[in-house]
């Protein structure tokens, strides 16, 4: 994925491993038995030790605490890692209050503010925010796979380019073919959502070709297939790798941002 940046976190390893959290700022722990004359020679920019992050659960106004997790230990956190997690912390903190016992840590609860807000406002922002920077992305799907099209556009406006889905950009009154023949011309790439439902599409079918044939004609790729399940793969594009979700959401993302660099 991108250059880990402030912000959502995922932790991947350790003893916190699976938590999300706010990577507020860097830390050093310098070497007990290093000895620096600051009045000699000022703040040192490389001083022996070990670097790590500080990791909030939750806002700073919420959390006066935190934790020091080494960087190797981070990744930033996708939409389907904030709702795995709102799950999980969801069903823990259900009924909490009925036996004493089984009272949850409070950062439990900050935390759970923290990836619901930050869902809410990638949602939002994904549908609103056109990136100036990042690429273009037509998906095309079967609309029978909306729940997880909606995940995965909001990861790629999170990383930086402008997604094209249906509901976002048709608004009530217009036309539906030429809105999208504006979304393909306009667009770097068509995702091809692969699904038992989108094969058999044969609107998803007329999306993709028209692409297909530009990408012959240019030498460039344009057309990329993402696969979310087992099914019959269209022959023109049996020849292509595809993005592999249907085992593991993050891998197949982290393939579609690489090939659209």
């Amino acid at each position: 994925m991108s250059e880990l940046l402030f912000g959502t976190v995922l932790i991947t390893g350790g003893p916190h491993k699976g938590r999300i959290g706010n990577y507020d700022d860097d830390g050093f722990e310098v070497d007990e038995d290093f000895e620096w004359d600051y009045e000699k020679n000022g703040d040192p920019d490389d001083v022996p030790g070990e670097a790590y992050a500080i990791v909030y659960f939750g806002s700073l106004s919420e959390c006066q605490d935190y934790l020091e997790v080494p960087h190797e230990y981070l990744s930033p956190a996708t939409t389907e890692d904030l709702r795995k997690r709102r799950s999980e912390l969801r069903n823990k903190l259900q009924g909490w209050g009925l036996l004493e016992k089984d009272l949850p840590d409070i950062y439990e609860f900050t935390e759970l503010l923290w990836v619901e807000n930050e869902l809410y406002e990638r949602m939002i922002d994904a549908r609103y925010r056109e990136s100036d920077v990042g690429k273009k992305i037509f998906v095309s799907h079967s609309s029978i796979d909306k729940g997880f099209v909606r995940k995965l556009c909001t990861d790629l406006s999170n990383f930086g380019h402008t997604p094209w889905l249906d509901e976002w950009k048709i608004k009530v009154g217009d036309s539906i073919p030429h809105k999208i023949e504006a979304g393909l011309n306009d667009a770097d790439f068509i995702v091809v959502v692969l699904s038992k439902n989108s094969v058999e599409s044969k609107w998803v079918e007329r999306e993709w070709h028209a692409k297909y044939w530009d990408e012959i004609e240019s030498g460039e790729v344009q057309v990329l297939p993402l696969l979310i399940e087992d099914c019959k793969i269209p022959s023109l594009l049996k020849m292509k790798k595809y993005a592999n979700f249907s085992h593991d959401y993050n891998s197949g993302l982290d393939d579609v941002l690489a090939a659209v660099k």
